[in-house]
């Protein structure tokens, strides 16, 4: 009788809509390629939202409540480390475990596509 009181006693567990994410862990994002051509981002200039110039195999874009803007992460495909990237950008369609990894040409970007990756936030700012 008293393991059944203590249950009742524990706090109400919250469920929010937000997805979690553990720096440190690994974590399931779905990553875009995209570049600095007016098709992908409606400008063609390489300058991100943190003023840096977009690098590929560096910059990436995200929803910055979720990874913060200045955070390093580890892209993993396949089980592969594919690259240290830097969130330096952010975009309008970015939302909740989603990445853009940028591409210096268009053709780059559609030959990446949409691919389930793992992600390591290792160093998160903010």
């Amino acid at each position: 009788m008293a393991v059944f009181a203590a249950v009742l006693l524990l706090p109400k567990l919250q469920i929010d809509a937000k997805p979690k994410i553990f720096y440190g862990t690994t974590n399931e994002f779905t990553v875009y390629g995209y570049c600095a051509c007016k098709k992908c981002c409606d400008k063609s200039d390489k300058l991100t939202y943190t003023e840096t110039t977009a690098l590929q195999d560096r910059t990436i874009a995200v929803d910055p409540s979720v990874i913060p803007l200045g955070s390093t992460v580890l892209i993993y495909y396949e089980d592969s480390l594919i690259g240290i990237y830097q969130a330096e950008d952010i975009g309008g369609d970015i939302k909740g475990n989603t990445i853009d990894m940028y591409f210096e040409n268009h053709s780059d970007a559609l030959d990446w596509g949409i691919n389930d990756c793992d992600v390591v936030i290792v160093d998160a700012k903010g």
